[in-house]
């Protein structure tokens, strides 16, 4: 499980811990002001024996926590969002991660704190936006990998000369074309030296024959 997770992106993981994070967000918000603070004020003030008179102070504190823990969950969910955006090539797969994730974790938290019914048509559309989710993450896993692969033999192909870089950037098409071309030219500059000594020879030779005329008059 822990390897799998961390194969996964960077950025899904940062969106989905963003998109809980704003689930939180949105049930701190709503305990700071519904009525179920109320009880649940009562309760922390029973369990500590307080007096009743203490009620509502023990109500206007934890208020007042769940107040500061949802600005403590906003802020955190924005600068996971952030950086979520900043490590994911686009824009759209962030957003569409980070709304899937509040969904599901908003619908789990208010069936558990608020005692909310969620029906099963609700789940089922929930689940093609998280499998979808999860789905872009593998890709792009996927296209990381093949980049890493492809930078590493193209780095192994250095050691063995030029010929070989060509043919692993390029492809296999271009890289006999490019050996081709190589060749030709190897070729050509061979002829030309063959022709530059040609010419000397000849060159020489007349030079030879010249003196020799000299020397006979």
């Amino acid at each position: 499980m822990t390897s799998s997770l961390a194969s996964q992106p960077k950025w899904l993981l940062l969106a989905i811990a963003s998109g809980t994070f704003a689930a939180l967000n949105g049930l701190f918000a709503k305990l700071t002001t519904t009525d179920l603070t109320t009880s649940i004020s009562r309760g922390f003030s029973h369990l500590l024996n307080l007096p009743e008179s203490t009620d509502q102070g023990v109500e206007v504190l934890v208020r007042a926590t769940f107040f500061a823990l949802n600005l403590l969950s906003n802020i955190t969910m924005w600068a996971l969002f952030t950086r979520a955006l900043t490590a994911s090539p686009s824009t759209t797969k962030v957003s569409i991660t980070n709304t899937a994730s509040n969904f599901l974790v908003t619908a789990i938290l208010g069936m558990i704190v608020f005692g909310e019914h969620v029906r099963g048509l609700w789940w089922l559309g929930a689940a093609m936006m998280g499998a979808g989710c999860i789905l872009v993450g593998m890709r792009d896993g996927d296209r990381e990998k093949k980049g890493d692969s492809s930078d590493a033999g193209g780095g192994d192909g250095d050691d063995e000369g030029g010929i070989r870089v060509a043919r692993e950037h390029a492809g296999d098409g271009s890289a006999e074309e490019s050996v081709q071309l190589l060749g030709a030219d190897e070729s050509v500059s061979e002829s030309e030296d063959e022709e530059r000594n040609d010419t000397l020879g000849r060159g020489g030779g007349r030079m030879v024959l010249m003196e020799s005329e000299e020397e006979g008059k």
